[in-house]
């Protein structure tokens, strides 16, 4: 066995200098040392390994005798520090005026590696330029440009009447973006047309169930993926979906309905409403198995409204509000946010639809659902800050009944998975020979506690090392927007 073992290991050695000599011409070797490796292929920790990249491309991962190859010119001790593979965001967005110091007092996709977030997907650009994120998108994978991974969706598909829903799809095609995003106000031919053109390209679709189709019709058109959780709620209450409304309407029409249906004052409501939907939730499950179609889970939006509405100064609180968009906080003081105007006079509406999104989240991991981390940071004028929202989505998950390891896959192995749907190619999520290098050294197990994902002692994206120092300097407000 003691033969066997060193003759596997020379081997290993053997493959990793001829890939090192093979690189070290053009490209730089970077070294993890004496980690202990989350590969995130199954719940296990590999103990005491070293892990080298070249380029943004995990090279060879083996034991100490890895560290003779030629070529490394950097290396990081990890101490018997953990290495976790990055996380993604899958559904956040992009603004133009990120670039803005004026607006933003440090920039979002600092934000992003700060938090261990090496991945996001922009669930629709907002600003002008449209393509400004395929600009970022492109920068970054070309080096010249710190961030996370980019996947991007082109112009949103919001309301209908469209006009000409082919050529809108043939145009985000045509400019490069990587999926299609519709919204809740199309129509039902709208929609189905939308869809239809997308396949005829090869485009990846998803997005809101529009009111006016409802889950089963989505499914039926096959569209790839449902954008939230919350998405979901719609299907318990009954309302004409065959109404004609402007987008401003629809809000007030299922609230109504919802209203009569539902007894807000019962204190059995949540228990009542559970236990008689629970057939419809279990179909539901079961349709998107079936399907095979993804959830995003932006569970961190409830908790923020929660907060926003009956725990002000927990809200107000938050060490991550320096990085609020200028106005932002003026407006919440003022009462005048976005959800603090939505909610009034119906905030027992939105503290039963948080418990039910809960309910959803717990039945949709319960059987099995494929489900994807995202946070929908990003826009501005919500109160949920880039990158730090990812915790609280793991910490969201967790409560909700997830193992730290089941919380993690949503963020890494399943972010990649749907990747791969969407564009042919998700090489990342793992801790492989051959992935992307976008890893997390963390001080502690994050499969026994999800907590210490948020202090990093450093993250390399796309092989790009940015120490927990360096990070900080990043992420460091100017004196001016002290």
């Amino acid at each position: 066995m003691n033969i066997r073992k060193g003759l596997s290991q020379l081997l290993i050695t053997c493959i990793c200098f001829m890939l090192v000599c093979c690189r070290q011409k053009t490209a730089e070797i970077t070294a993890f040392t004496n980690v202990n490796l989350i590969p995130m292929t199954s719940e296990i920790v590999l103990e005491n390994k070293n892990v080298l990249v070249s380029d943004s491309e995990i090279i060879a991962i083996g034991d100490v005798d890895l560290l003779e190859n030629p070529g490394i010119v950097k290396v990081i001790d990890g101490k018997g520090a953990f290495l976790l593979p990055g996380l993604a965001d899958m559904h956040m967005h992009t603004r133009a005026d990120w670039e803005d110091p004026e607006v933003w007092p440090v920039h979002p996709l600092d934000l992003y590696l700060a938090n261990g977030v090496t991945t996001i997907r922009d669930f629709t650009p907002y600003g002008s330029p449209l393509d400004h994120a395929l600009q970022w998108r492109d920068e970054i994978r070309e080096g010249i440009r710190s961030g996370p991974s980019i996947y991007a969706s082109g112009k949103l598909l919001y309301a209908s009447p469209l006009g000409n829903p082919e050529g809108i799809v043939q145009k985000n095609y045509d400019m490069g973006f990587d999926f299609l995003k519709v919204y809740s106000y199309l129509s039902m031919d709208d929609f189905q047309r939308v869809v239809t053109a997308a396949k005829d390209l090869g485009m990846y679709t998803a997005g809101h169930i529009p009111y006016a189709v409802g889950l089963d019709k989505v499914l039926e058109a096959e569209m790839d993926e449902v954008a939230h959780v919350e998405e979901l709620m719609y299907e318990f209450i009954e309302f004409d979906r065959e109404v004609e409304l402007a987008p401003e309407e629809w809000v007030a029409h299922i609230i109504g309905s919802a209203v009569q249906q539902l007894d807000f004052s019962s204190k059995t409501l949540l228990d009542d409403f559970e236990s008689g939907n629970i057939e419809i939730l279990n179909r539901i499950t079961s349709q998107l198995n079936g399907a095979q179609v993804p959830v995003c889970t932006t569970m961190v939006l409830d908790d923020i409204i929660q907060q926003k509405l009956f725990q002000p100064q927990a809200f107000l609180e938050r060490p991550e509000n320096v990085y609020f968009e200028a106005g932002y906080l003026d407006s919440y003081l003022r009462k005048e946010e976005k959800h603090q105007v939505q909610c009034r006079g119906n905030e027992e509406i939105c503290m039963f639809k948080l418990e039910v999104d809960r309910w959803i989240l717990q039945g949709l991991h319960q059987d099995g659902v494929l489900l994807l981390l995202g946070t929908d940071s990003g826009t501005g004028g919500m109160g949920i800050i880039p990158g730090y929202s990812i915790h609280d989505e793991l910490r969201i998950l967790v409560e909700n009944g997830f193992t730290p390891y089941e919380a993690l896959l949503t963020g890494t192995v399943n972010a990649a998975a749907v990747v791969e749907r969407m564009t042919g190619q998700g090489d990342f999520g793992t801790i492989e020979v051959g992935k992307r290098a976008d890893l997390i050294l963390l001080e502690g197990n994050p499969l026994w506690d999800l907590s210490t994902v948020r202090h990093p002692i450093g993250v390399m994206a796309a092989g790009k090392w940015y120490s927990a120092e360096t990070l900080a300097q990043m992420i460091k407000i100017p004196e001016t927007k002290t």
